[in-house]
């Protein structure tokens, strides 16, 4: 099962990632008590001293959070590389899908509930209707290409829009 409670499968056979979403969820959770924690640190505190060696103060923490996830992400890859486990086409497609989902969650680093009602400036959607636009189009998608391959498996042409 993995993290949304689907059962993965890659090509014919299934894949257990009861471990590595287990681990990715610890690391999630302890971010986000990272986040809620800093989110309203003041730039009075960035000096602070910190008792670690190479990142002294909370300025070189805070920016050492983003940094250190995206070197071991790299190391990640070139494991991956060395397991020759390449990525297929829609797996990369796939890729810079999560990418945009650290993006949106980015984007919504120290709003609040009182956030989501808010109306732009711009008259453009509020975050309530970004947010719910983005969760109706995410289950759109996913719904449309589950009937196109099941019409497929039963036979029938998938309609082509």
């Amino acid at each position: 099962m993995s993290r949304w409670g689907l059962r993965l499968r890659y090509g014919k056979r299934e894949m257990s990632r009861t471990q590595l979403d287990a681990l990715l969820s610890d690391i999630r959770i302890a971010r986000e008590a990272s986040l809620a924690y800093l989110v309203d640190i003041p730039e009075s505190d960035f000096p602070l001293p910190i008792d670690l060696p190479r990142w002294d103060e909370v300025r070189r923490v805070l920016l050492r959070l983003g940094e250190h996830m995206r070197e071991h992400a790299n190391q990640i890859e070139g494991a991956r590389a060395d397991l020759g486990r390449r990525r297929t086409m829609p797996q990369r497609m796939l890729t810079e899908a999560e990418l945009s989902w650290g993006q949106l969650l980015a984007a919504t680093t120290a709003l609040n509930d009182a956030d989501l009602e808010a109306e732009p400036k711009t008259g453009s959607w509020s975050i309530r209707q970004v947010l719910e636009h983005i969760l109706a189009s995410e289950r759109k998608y996913l719904a449309a290409v589950q009937t196109a391959r099941a019409q497929r498996d039963a036979g029938a042409a998938a309609p082509i829009e």
